[in-house]
């Protein structure tokens, strides 16, 4: 499968970035200007966003994970840093998880992998599916409106639940995460940083996307990690 990527910088250890849902390659671009000459910078578009070959309909996030271990391989990285947002978060992780000789350090910003239960979900099994139908875009979230192609992938993916993998990282890891983040609240970013035990989360005056809303603080807190 071909993994479309920028490359930037030359020093090592490379810093390979993955993107979150409906994301590409240049959903990182913010950073490059702060971290290029300190370390090689890759950013991929994951399969099926960007240039990427698009994937299977039965794809899961194990699935993604396997091809990003492959795409590494491929290019003979090694004691690589793993950098992930959101969705991309959620493949970082269970790539350090099953490859901690390949990771040497792992970067979660407002990572997913904790399913996020609405108040009303228990409830949408009373409503009778002619109604649901009517009123669908209540109950539906913007990624999965703008799913496309890959709204059979996003059914699967949003309903994974990673605590385990989370809980079996020994890598020192870095979570980010804005405290205005309305998309994934900070308490996920606490849940996680307690089942990581070498993990430290820092937080940030941003949302969704700290590394566009605040790209030099989050640099800055990269290359303080790394160092």
């Amino acid at each position: 499968m071909n993994i479309d990527f920028f490359e930037f910088g030359e020093k090592t250890p490379p810093i390979i970035f993955l993107h979150g849902w409906q994301q590409n390659k240049k959903s990182f671009s913010s950073l490059v200007p702060f971290l290029y000459k300190q370390n090689q910078l890759y950013l991929l578009d994951l399969p099926g966003f960007g240039k990427s070959d698009f994937p299977g309909k039965n794809f899961n996030s194990f699935d993604y994970a396997r091809e990003i271990i492959h795409w590494i391989n491929q290019k003979k990285l090694k004691k690589v840093i793993l950098a992930g947002h959101s969705f991309g978060g959620k493949i970082a992780s269970i790539i350090t998880a099953n490859n901690p000789d390949l990771v040497e350090k792992l970067i979660l910003i407002a990572s997913s992998g904790i399913p996020e239960t609405k108040p009303y979900y228990p409830y949408l099994k009373f409503i009778p599916k002619n109604i649901k139908n009517i009123f669908s875009s209540l109950f539906e979230s913007k990624d999965y409106k703008s799913s496309g192609k890959l709204v059979s992938i996003f059914k699967e993916v949003v309903k994974e639940d990673i605590q385990p993998i989370f809980s079996q990282i020994s890598t020192p890891t870095l979570i980010i995460w804005g405290i205005k983040d309305e998309e994934l609240p900070l308490d996920f970013g606490k849940k996680i940083s307690h089942l990581i035990k070498n993990s430290s989360l820092k937080t940030l005056e941003a949302g969704h996307f700290p590394f566009i809303d605040k790209p030099e603080e989050v640099a800055e807190l990269i290359i303080d990690f790394i160092n």
